[in-house]
């Protein structure tokens, strides 16, 4: 188990996807001072934390601190986006893709 609270993962969680409070309440359709309270020290019922396990694609044991990462769970935004993007290419396209994303990682721009 690490040091990180589950109130501490909820908001770590919805700052590395990008989210305001008031957007992540909106999406799970809870309140916006319901999120807030969960990220300061509310505990979040079993629902809730359904809702953000579903909604963020990792575990509750994540969520726990019982897992050390929610990889290969939890994505970020830019994660998710590269990865919708690539299912939406034909087969030719994506193995081109793999082949420069293989090049880009070891090239000088990824130093």
């Amino acid at each position: 188990m690490d040091s990180l609270t589950i109130n501490e993962r909820l908001k770590l969680l919805r700052t590395e996807n990008g989210l305001t409070q008031s957007e992540l309440a909106e999406k799970l359709k809870i309140g916006q001072t319901t999120v807030s309270g969960y990220e300061k020290s509310h505990d979040p019922n079993i629902y809730c934390l359904i809702k953000y396990a579903d909604f963020f694609e990792c575990t509750l044991d994540y969520l726990a601190g019982r897992e050390q990462a929610p990889l290969p769970y939890a994505l970020s935004k830019p994660e998710r986006e590269l990865i919708q993007t690539f299912r939406k290419l034909k087969p030719q396209a994506k193995e081109y893709a793999l082949q420069e994303l293989q090049a880009l990682s070891n090239s000088k721009l990824n130093d």
